[in-house]
C-alpha cells in the first residue's frame, strides 16, 4: 500500500470515527433524563478503570465467609444481580465479549476450540504455533483448514499477525485498543488467551503503532506466554514463577500477576491520569477456574482458590488507596462465566462415527470442535455442496443428538435459503416462530447473537445442564466416573478431589478424547443457568453506592460502560461493526437511574422422534433490544401425551 493510499484510508477512518462519535453523543444528550456531562465532559479528566476478572466465578460463591473482600466491595458499590455470560459460556468467547462489547456474531470468535477454513485467512498454514487443544479431534492432513485452540501458546497474536488475519481477527477494536488509540495507558496482565484478546495486536507494535497503523505507545502486556514491550520482557519473564504444582492451580502466577498490576501497572496508570489521559488496567486471574476444573466444585482446593483471588483483590484496593487515586479510579470485578459439575463425559465425534453420520474420527466431512459444555459442528462445503445435502446431514445430527439424555438446546446457522425452505415445509404458516432455526428442533443462531456470516459453525450444540441437582456422589475420587463414546457407556477413574460440601449444578460435557476431565470435576460452556449467570460488581467515583442493579446486564455491556467512563471514542470495526452491548447507565452516578423495563420471552423448539417428542425451551430477557439468554430446559415426552 502506498503512503498516499494509507493516508487516504486513515483520513476516511478518522472521519467515520468523528461522525459516529457526533451521532452517538447527540443521541446520548437527547435521551430523556440523561445528564449533560456525557462523553465530551469525560474526555481529558484522567480517569482510571481497573477491570479484574475472576475466571469462572459463580455469583453464589461470593459470601462473607469465603470472599470477604469481594463481598464487601459488592455491598459498598454496585452489585449486578442479573449479570449474564455470553453463550457459549467459554473463556475466549466471553473474553472477546468483555473486550469489545460485541457478541460472537459480531466479533467472530465463537469458541475456545474452533475450526478455521483456509479461505478465512489465506496464509493460515504458515502460522506457528497454531495448535489444537490436547484431545481434540485431529483433522486429515489434506484438509484446507485447521482446528485452533485459542487459549494455546500465543494462538491469538499469531492468528492476528501478518501471516494470518493482519490485525482483523476480531471484528472490531477492543476497549484496550480504544484507550491506546487516544494516547492513554493500557496494562493487560494475566492468563494467556483472554489477555491476548484484549491486546491482540500487541506483538505487531513498531515505533508506537500497531499493524493497522493505530497508536500504541504507553503500555504493558504480561501473560504466561508473552510479555511486551521488549524493554521489560526479559525482566518480567525471568521473574515469572513456573506452573504451580500445588492443589491450587497456578496460584503463584496469580500472585505474581497481581503484584505486577500493583507495582507496575497502577503507578503507570496514575502517571497517565495525572496528565489528563485515560488509563485501563486489565488483571485476568487463572482462578478459581483452573482449580474448579481440576479439583471440582465444593472441594477444599476450590475454596482456597477463591481465597487466593480475594486476597489479590485486597492487594489491588490497598494499592489504589496507597497511590492516592481512589477518587479517579473505578474498579470492576467480573467473571467470564459460571460453572457446573461434570456428570458424564461425552465424545460426540466418536458417537457420530459409530452412528454412521461421520466417516471417521479425523475425516473432514463433519468436523466437531469440542468445547466442554458445548460443541461446534462444521460441514465440509465440498462433501455437502447444496443446501439440500447440508440440511439432510444436519437433520441427522440433530435427530441423533436430541434423542440422547445429554443434549441441550441446539442453535443452527441459517443459510440464505432458510426462510423459503421453512415456508415450503409449512412451518411459517402453522406457527410463525422467527426464532426457530433452519433445522427442525433447533433455534436460530441469531437469537443469541451467534450468527456470523464468515465464521459461524453449522451447529452449536449445548450439552444439558441440570441446575438443581448437586454433586454429592459425583465429586470425590471414590465415586464412579462415566464416559459415553463410540462404543457406548464406560467407567473411568474419577480424578476429582474430596467433596467438602455439595454444590448444585450438573452438566454433560465433551472435551474430546483427552483424559484430563472426568465425572466430578468442573466444567462450563453450556446454556444452563449455572453457567450463564456469572458475577459482576463495581465500585468507584463513577458508580453508585450501595446499589443493586436488577436489570439484566451482560459481559457485552462492560466495554461500553468503560468507554463512557473514560470518554474515549467507541470502537468501530470494518463494515461499521459496533458493540451490541449497552452502557450500564443505571449503575452510574451521572447516568439515568432507570433504563426502561425488561421483558422475558420463552421460546420452544420441538422435534418429533421415534415415539418421543423432544421439547427444548430457552428463556431470553430483553432490555433496549439486547438479548440476554437466561436458561434452557429439555424434556422428552411420549408422542400424544398431554403437555
Amino acid at each position: 500500500m502506498t503512503d498516499r493510499m494509507f493516508s487516504t484510508r486513515r483520513s476516511l477512518k478518522i472521519l467515520v470515527f468523528r461522525l459516529f462519535f457526533m451521532v452517538a453523543t447527540a443521541a446520548f444528550v437527547a435521551a430523556p433524563g440523561r445528564a449533560q456531562d456525557h462523553f465530551d465532559a469525560h474526555r481529558g479528566r484522567g480517569r482510571i478503570v481497573v477491570l479484574m476478572v475472576w475466571d469462572g466465578l459463580r455469583p453464589d460463591f461470593v459470601t462473607q465467609r469465603d470472599t470477604p473482600n469481594l463481598y464487601r466491595l459488592a455491598r459498598e458499590g454496585v452489585r449486578f444481580d442479573r449479570h449474564h455470560a455470553i453463550f457459549p459460556t467459554l473463556t475466549m468467547v466471553n473474553a472477546t465479549a468483555l473486550a469489545t462489547g460485541a457478541p460472537p456474531g459480531v466479533n467472530g470468535l465463537e469458541g475456545n476450540v474452533f475450526y478455521v477454513p483456509a479461505d478465512a485467512a489465506p496464509a493460515i498454514g504458515n502460522i506457528s504455533p497454531f495448535e489444537a487443544k490436547p484431545g481434540a479431534p485431529t483433522i486429515a492432513k489434506d484438509s484446507k483448514g485447521q482446528m485452533v485452540w485459542a487459549e494455546g501458546a500465543r494462538a491469538i497474536v499469531n492468528l492476528n499477525g501478518a501471516d494470518g488475519f493482519k490485525g482483523r481477527l476480531i471484528g472490531l477494536d477492543t476497549i484496550t485498543q480504544e484507550v491506546a488509540r487516544e494516547g492513554g495507558y493500557v496494562g493487560v496482565i494475566g492468563k494467556q488467551g483472554p489477555t491476548s484478546v484484549f491486546d491482540n495486536r500487541v506483538e505487531t507494535v513498531v515505533d508506537g503503532k500497531d499493524i493497522l497503523g493505530e497508536p500504541h505507545q504507553d503500555y504493558l502486556f504480561a501473560s504466561d506466554d508473552l510479555v511486551e514491550p521488549k524493554s521489560v520482557s526479559q525482566k518480567i519473564s525471568a521473574a515469572m514463577p513456573p506452573d504451580s504444582k500445588t492443589a491450587i492451580a497456578d496460584d503463584q502466577r496469580d500472585l505474581y500477576f497481581a503484584r505486577l498490576a500493583v507495582e507496575d501497572a497502577l503507578p503507570a496508570a496514575k502517571r497517565a491520569a495525572d496528565a489528563g489521559r485515560p488509563a485501563l488496567v486489565v488483571l485476568w486471574q487463572h482462578n478459581p477456574d483452573l482449580t474448579q476444573h481440576i479439583a471440582g466444585l465444593g472441594t477444599i482446593p476450590a475454596m482456597e482458590a477463591l481465597s487466593l483471588c480475594d486476597n489479590n483483590l485486597m492487594r489491588v484496593r490497598a494499592a489504589i488507596d496507597a497511590l492516592g487515586i481512589a477518587g479517579k479510579t473505578d474498579l470492576i470485578v467480573v467473571s467470564d462465566h459460571g460453572f457446573a459439575t461434570i456428570k458424564f463425559r461425552i465424545v460426540l465425534s466418536e458417537m457420530l462415527v459409530a452412528a454412521g453420520i461421520k466417516k471417521s474420527h479425523d475425516s473432514t466431512d463433519v468436523i466437531v470442535a469440542p468445547n466442554g459444555g458445548a460443541d461446534l459442528v462444521y460441514l465440509s462445503p465440498t462433501e455437502f455442496p447444496t443446501p439440500q445435502s447440508r440440511r439432510a446431514i444436519l437433520q441427522k445430527i440433530v435427530n441423533f443428538a436430541e434423542a440422547q439424555e445429554w443434549c441441550g438446546p441446539i442453535f443452527s446457522r441459517d443459510p440464505a435459503t432458510a426462510p423459503d425452505e421453512r415456508s415450503r415445509r409449512g412451518r411459517s404458516r402453522r406457527t410463525p416462530k422467527p426464532y426457530l432455526g433452519w433445522i427442525d428442533g433447533t433455534f436460530s443462531q441469531r437469537v443469541v447473537g451467534l450468527y456470523n456470516p464468515a465464521r459461524s459453525p453449522d451447529l452449536v450444540i449445548s450439552f444439558r445442564e441440570e441446575p438443581d441437582a448437586d454433586n454429592k456422589g459425583l465429586t470425590g475420587p471414590g465415586n464412579p466416573a462415566f464416559l459415553i463414546g463410540g462404543t457406548g457407556q464406560a467407567s473411568t477413574r474419577n480424578k476429582s478431589a474430596e467433596l467438602v460440601h455439595p454444590v448444585k449444578g450438573l452438566v454433560y460435557e465433551d472435551s474430546g478424547t483427552s483424559q484430563t476431565f472426568t465425572t466430578g470435576m468442573g466444567m462450563h460452556g453450556a446454556a444452563g443457568e449455572r453457567e450463564i449467570h456469572n458475577f459482576c460488581a463495581a465500585i468507584g467515583p463513577d458508580f453508585r453506592r450501595g446499589f443493586v442493579d436488577l436489570n439484566p446486564t451482560a459481559n457485552t455491556d462492560v466495554a461500553p460502560t468503560i468507554t463512557q467512563i473514560l470518554g474515549v471514542l467507541p470502537n468501530i470495526g470494518p463494515g461499521g461493526a459496533v458493540p451490541a452491548g449497552r452502557a450500564m447507565a443505571e449503575a452510574l452516578t451521572d447516568g439515568r437511574h432507570g433504563v426502561g423495563g425488561s421483558h422475558t420471552q420463552t421460546m420452544t423448539a420441538d422435534l418429533m422422534l421415534q415415539g418421543v417428542e423432544a421439547v427444548t425451551t430457552i428463556q431470553v430477557s430483553y432490555i433496549g433490544g439486547e438479548p440476554y439468554l437466561d436458561s434452557s430446559t429439555v424434556k422428552h415426552k411420549p408422542l400424544g401425551s398431554s403437555p
